[in-house]
């Protein structure tokens, strides 16, 4: 089995459950909070290992009461976290606000997250754009490009580009899934693949043939971390030599929004038996 290097992001998650999202200027009452891990990085380190990858984490806490506590959640997950640094300041923090339908809307102060900066030498190499940007020396490369950056953004010596649908139109303008995997394969990903949520996946790549993947049919209720998971998911098939990772990732992220919480993910066993159930 291959070694997973994620590097990104650690944030605390301050989750707001209403019956729905107000517009601006509107106060919607009767809401439930919850103080909880997340940090697409995190997120996506805490779903592979949780899939049976052996992971690496590189990324900065802060020396406020939050790093502590985001370190140690780390740790218990089985994460190796040599490459999580301690910067002076906060730690990142994530505002969610989550509605009865499962849907999002989500804002962010980087912290720490500011801070780090690629270095290592890695064999499978995860990164977000939540961090800064560079390519790290890895063999493989698989970048989950969100947020979807403002400039015009190279994928030269990107191996995987995994965006949803949203990210995948703001960095090639195109809002058809088909046409947005060929123009980021021309932007100089190896392949690229499109999460499309209950609609599904487009692949590029050796699968160009295939195109649209359906998604599994669940109850969803609660859509954070669920991107987060397909790419984890993803990753972990991938270092384990998964003979369709694409599939594998497709049934941990419909596992994932059955539940609440970005790091609440399925265990290795659980997709294994969805999998023989449904696919």
């Amino acid at each position: 089995m291959r070694t997973l290097s994620v590097l990104g992001s650690v944030n605390i998650d301050l989750v707001l459950a209403t019956k729905r999202i107000p517009d601006v200027g509107e106060t919607v009452g009767g809401g439930k909070f919850q103080r909880l891990f997340g940090g697409k990085g995190a997120n996506q380190a805490v779903a592979a290992a949780a899939l049976g990858a052996r992971v690496r984490f590189f990324g900065c806490v802060g020396d406020d009461e939050y790093g502590p506590f985001a370190r140690e959640n780390l740790c218990e997950r089985g994460i190796d976290v040599r490459g999580l640094k301690t910067v002076e300041g906060a730690t990142g923090v994530a505002l969610i606000l989550l509605d009865a339908q499962g849907r999002n809307s989500i804002a962010l102060a980087p912290g720490a997250n500011a801070h780090f900066r690629p270095a290592g030498t890695h064999d499978i190499a995860v990164m977000q754009l939540e961090t800064h940007y560079e390519r790290p020396r890895a063999k493989t490369l698989i970048l989950n490009p969100a947020p979807a950056p403002a400039r015009k953004f190279s994928l030269r010596g990107v191996d995987f580009v995994i965006p949803n649908q949203i990210e995948a139109e703001q960095l090639t303008g195109c809002k058809d899934p088909r046409k947005a995997v060929q123009a980021l394969e021309r932007m100089g990903a190896g392949r690229a693949i499109v999460t499309l949520g209950a609609r599904g996946v487009w692949c590029g790549g050796e699968v160009h043939e295939r195109g649209a993947r359906p998604a599994f049919r669940v109850r969803a209720v609660d859509t954070v971390g669920a991107g987060d998971c397909f790419v984890g998911a993803f990753a972990a098939a991938l270092a384990k030599g998964h003979p369709d990772p694409v599939l594998f990732a497709q049934a941990a992220a419909a596992l994932q929004v059955t539940r609440r919480g970005a790091q609440n993910v399925p265990s290795l066993a659980e997709v294994e038996g969805f999998l023989r159930k449904h696919a």
